[in-house]
């Protein structure tokens, strides 16, 4: 009931940020007063009381040994003349702590309160204005924290010049029991009648001033959240005492742009934090494995490669190496031997997969492919699974030499354009993963070079058959959750990396230098212009969050940097279905990523529906397109793949 009254007074009588410079130049007032913490300071976490979790954690770390430092610090809090108290006054009554444990913890704590801080950007604007307008600027605070402390504070979040500073533990006096207001009032010689307060405490910061004849101003703490807030995991990280998502989620509410579009909240909230967290894994991983050449495999690798380049300290080359799992399996076909090796080669996984698509995918050029369906007498659209072993074996001895001889040149082609690059010695390549075939690929091309794949996530154990691999989210051991998530739209997540270029299709030569073949782009130009300004966004994250991090050393938990993409896929909404369907995604023939009809048509037509759904590499946005309820579409498709594994 505390919180719903709470809740209705913010609502009747809190202020927008964007009004309080029209009040104050309406009413004419010549002093202007702040609260700070909430007000002109935000911390970089979701309440007060969660630095002491955080402390909690570096006390762990640093001491080796197990204590609830956070509840011992909540109760403190609550045995001391709040009045009067200084921190040393809090830390006084644990009694259950050794001095240098207690001159740690005090210490750490400030680092932790100067670090974990930075400006409230509205109520930054409004302190420059009044700056700049000549107001009488005074910062009023109920803390327990020294003047010189909350002075560091405010000014490594770029406050300056302010008149005067009152802190309540220097006074024994609180704003919330109208004592300090009356000091102030005091030693400045203050008119209440020019003078108006600005905080978010209910009592602090707007009864007690209007108690005291002064002017108030009451303001929101949350004035702004993130659109994929994932308040579930929030609260089960705080439960098992970690603060990653916790610290992320608020540092995205403090410091992203107002005015991005969709794309860009995706971008900044979701797709930054993963990016982020996986270029400092994939740094320390390639260090502990002495690998100081790394190889990001474009298309999505351009991506991954600036996110890296921003987070790294230089220590480790990168490269980025234009190949695709087409480009990269073409060059060994002419090591199979028999139609079913060809088929596991090409990796035939869709229903759909046509005579064509399989000539195409072993790169054969139109004159062979029309020579080779001539012979055969195949339709080029008749399906592969519906041939006879005998027309299969067929098709592949009536083409078996002109795809041998395309695979050497193209084996040639491949090895020339990896040399131009150093592709040799203990070695890296990076990419958004999943079974790691183009790994496989090219170590099979490069018997010499000592191929370790470094993934965002990978599935199938036979991966670890392809060479050594690690995954930053996700493998088929570790954070299943996760995995389900991700691969219920494995396109879409990769959509989100990839280069607006197209694909990779093969190599050729001229005067004696290689270089790759490219498709044209997939997406519509209109569409990639979204693309990227969701990776710029993702990327301003990335920046934003290194120099953030460079000034706070805390332990982060890699599963905290994914539950914004949590939040955004299980399930999707109705916006992010809308502003995908006119995205199409090339993997056996163009599809689009949502439903092509409505739920009748398929109630009346299964098959189609049962078609459409096995070959769309984004599951759970074509089934939010069907049937619109906001169900766990993940879980569902968990429990589909136990029976159809298409």
């Amino acid at each position: 009931m505390k919180n719903i009254a709470k809740k209705i007074v913010t609502d009747v009588f809190a202020t927008n940020s964007k009004e309080i410079i029209s009040i104050i130049e309406d009413k004419g007032y010549d002093v202007v007063s702040f609260d700070i913490f909430d007000t002109l300071i935000k911390r970089n976490v979701n309440k007060s009381s969660d630095v002491f979790g955080v402390l909690e954690n570096e006390y762990r770390k640093y001491f080796k040994a197990e204590k609830p430092i956070a509840e011992l610090r909540k109760q403190a809090e609550s045995m001391v003349n709040i009045d009067s108290a200084t921190l040393d006054d809090i830390y006084s009554v644990i009694t259950s702590l050794s001095n240098s444990e207690k001159e740690w913890l005090k210490d750490r704590e400030i680092y932790l309160e100067t670090k974990l801080c930075q400006k409230n950007r509205n109520m930054y604007d409004v302190f420059t204005w009044c700056k700049k307008n000549n107001k009488k600027i005074l910062i009023i605070s109920d803390m327990y924290l020294s003047n010189s402390v909350i002075e560091r504070i405010l000014k490594n979040s770029g406050y300056r010049d302010w008149d005067s500073l009152y802190v309540s533990c220097e006074y024994s006096a609180r704003k919330a029991t109208g004592k300090l207001f009356d000091i102030v009032k005091q030693q400045e010689n203050l008119n209440v009648e020019n003078w108006v307060h600005i905080g978010d405490a209910q009592k602090g910061d707007y009864i007690s001033p209007k108690r005291e004849g002064l002017n108030a101003i009451l303001i929101r703490i949350n004035e702004y959240n993130t659109e994929y807030y994932n308040k579930k995991y929030l609260l089960k990280e705080r439960k098992e005492n970690k603060y990653t998502y916790n610290i992320i989620n608020s540092f995205i509410k403090n410091n992203e742009p107002y005015d991005y579009n969709y794309y860009e909240k995706l971008g900044y909230e979701v797709i930054g934090p993963i990016l982020y967290g996986y270029s400092q894994w994939l740094q320390y991983s390639a260090k502990r494995m002495n690998i100081n050449k790394l190889f990001f495999l474009a298309r999505e690798g351009a991506f991954l490669k600036k996110a890296f380049e921003i987070v790294s300290d230089s220590s480790i080359k990168a490269h980025l190496i234009k190949v695709s799992r087409k480009a990269t399996t073409i060059p060994l076909l002419h090591k199979t031997e028999n139609i079913e090796e060809l088929l596991r080669s090409v990796n035939v996984s869709r229903r759909n997969f046509t005579v064509e698509n399989l000539l195409d995918a072993c790169g054969l050029n139109f004159e062979n492919k029309d020579r080779i369906l001539k012979h055969t007498q195949i339709e080029k659209n008749e399906l592969l699974e519906r041939l006879s072993k005998e027309s299969k074996d067929k098709l592949y001895r009536v083409s078996r030499d002109s795809i041998v001889e395309n695979s050497r040149q193209q084996e040639e082609y491949i090895r020339g354009y990896l040399a131009e690059f150093n592709f040799s010695g203990n070695i890296g390549v990076c990419d958004v993963g999943w079974s790691g075939t183009i790994q496989h690929n090219l170590q099979e091309i490069c018997p010499d070079t000592k191929v370790t794949g470094f993934y965002m996530g990978k599935k199938n154990k036979g991966i670890d058959n392809n060479g050594p691999a690690k995954a930053f989210l996700f493998d088929d051991e570790r954070n299943s959750k996760i995995r389900s998530e991700i691969m219920s739209s494995p396109d879409i997540f990769e959509l989100f990396f990839l280069s607006t270029d197209g694909t990779t299709l093969g190599y050729s030569e001229k005067n004696g230098r290689y270089y790759c073949i490219q498709a044209k782009p997939d997406q519509s130009v209109e569409n990639a212009k979204e693309i990227l300004k969701l990776q710029a966004a993702a990327i301003r994250f990335v920046e934003d969050f290194k120099k953030f991090r460079k000034n706070i050393s805390i332990c982060m938990d890699s599963n905290g940097y994914v539950a914004g993409y949590s939040r955004f896929i299980n399930p999707p909404s109705l916006d992010t279905v809308k502003e995908f369907s006119n995205f199409s995604f090339l993997n056996v023939g163009t599809h689009s990523m949502v439903a092509e009809k409505n739920l009748l048509y398929y109630t009346v037509n299964p098959q189609k529906f049962i078609d459409e759904f096995l070959n769309n590499g984004s599951k759970s946005i074509f089934l939010r397109s069907i049937f619109k309820l906001p169900l766990p579409y993940a879980n569902i498709i968990d429990f589909i793949r136990k029976f159809d594994k298409g």
